[in-house]
């Protein structure tokens, strides 16, 4: 069933009563893998690519006859790869996964070592993630169930491992709380804010204890350390919506400059690149459009003057309500001649499906979300809905 105007967490919860509840695990394949239905199976090897899927690929196809369940994920499976980790090995991780049995877990890491060499080459992240550091990072990795994020999430085991992007990167959410957003669509805009702001922090602190920061255009009140739904429902609690939207002055007031430009800057180096996404449901008031647009480029350049680069800072910008301005206007960035391949822009989720639907393509919510999280990071997926 859907709605003209649903949002999409209210269409995550409508239909079949039993993906309201938190789905068991799936059983297990004669030869360890997770079971894969005998359609999906079909599905998937409707594939022609002649490289590894992992390596260069169109996402479509594994999109096709998903269905996702609506929890929150709750997956933290450390195993054994911690313990076997051993200190003082080399730089690289092959030495320690020689260590490991032949589990599903030395391939994931296989995959998940591609995928990560994939982003630090493309946003030539080299000074963030050294060897010694860059070890680290897939020490921590090496305790995620991928497969068991898949099952979770209803898709496949590679789009699962395109999330362990997010390890490389702090991740700051910058989110309209404008009075549009509560007096528009009876409110929906909100729920669908904290649905975003849920999911995305459950799924951070897998792969960093930190957990996410949120930002808001208005509100003063801020959050950093934000872990899972209890820390979001609480931190909007706090947070009054009223007000414009004067996304790209507040946004480089709020976000780029005391957490990007000045950290850069600083003696102390920079943990992490980060990753921004903007949420909001209207175009910029009370300034000028291209504000946003002059704000990203000059923070880009700045970075240029830095030791890390522009690829220290990734902004995605992501559309919560059906306002057909905003759509329009997200659509005039991803496009624009500036900073069009500086930032990945996301419409809102019946939009997005619409775009996917056209191509024969089943985009179901947790997917839209999948691409506003590492849309910005993943080469492979800004080409999806163009």
């Amino acid at each position: 069933m859907q709605c003209a105007g649903m949002g999409f967490t209210e269409k995550l919860k409508d239909g079949d009563p039993s993906r309201q509840q938190p789905v068991p695990s799936a059983p297990p394949h004669p030869n360890g893998e997770p079971y894969v239905s005998t359609n999906a199976q079909q599905r998937l090897h409707e594939s022609t690519y002649d490289v590894p899927k992992y390596e260069t690929r169109d996402h479509k196809d594994d999109y096709r006859g998903s269905r996702l369940d609506p929890s929150t994920i709750k997956l933290i499976d450390g195993g054994d790869a911690d313990q076997l980790f051993l200190a003082g090995a080399p730089y690289h991780w092959r030495p320690f996964m020689q260590g490991l049995s032949q589990t599903q877990n030395s391939k994931d890491m296989n995959i998940v070592d591609k995928k990560l060499q994939t982003i630090i080459q493309a946003h030539k992240l080299q000074r963030f993630y050294e060897p010694p550091k860059y070890q680290a990072v897939l020490q921590k990795l090496s305790s995620i169930h991928f497969p068991g994020i898949a099952a979770q999430w209803k898709i496949s085991k590679e789009l699962a491992y395109d999330l362990a992007s997010l390890a490389l990167y702090d991740i700051v959410f910058f989110c309209d709380d404008s009075g549009s957003m509560i007096f528009e669509e009876n409110g929906k805009r909100i729920d669908d804010l904290k649905f975003i702001l849920s999911k995305v922090a459950d799924i951070a602190t897998l792969f960093d204890d930190d957990g996410i920061a949120v930002r808001f255009i208005n509100s003063n009140v801020t959050g950093d350390g934000i872990c899972n739904a209890a820390d979001v429902e609480k931190l909007l609690s706090r947070v009054r919506f009223s007000g414009n939207t004067p996304l790209g002055t507040n946004f480089d007031r709020k976000v780029i400059q005391p957490l990007i430009l000045e950290k850069a800057r600083s003696n102390v180096p920079m943990a992490k690149p980060v990753l921004a996404i903007l949420i909001t449901d209207g175009e910029p008031v009370g300034e000028s459009r291209d504000k946003i647009v002059q704000v990203i480029k000059e923070a880009k350049d700045s970075l240029e003057c830095t030791p890390y680069g522009s690829g220290a800072f990734a902004v995605q910008i992501a559309q919560v309500g059906r306002d057909l301005k905003t759509q329009r206007f997200l659509e005039s960035l991803d496009k624009d001649p500036t900073v069009g391949g500086m930032v990945d822009c996301t419409s809102y989720y019946e939009m997005e499906e619409e775009e996917f639907a056209r191509n024969g393509v089943v985009l179901t919510p947790e997917l839209w979300l999948l691409k506003l999280c590492v849309g910005a990071i993943d080469p492979d997926y800004d080409v999806q809905d163009e």
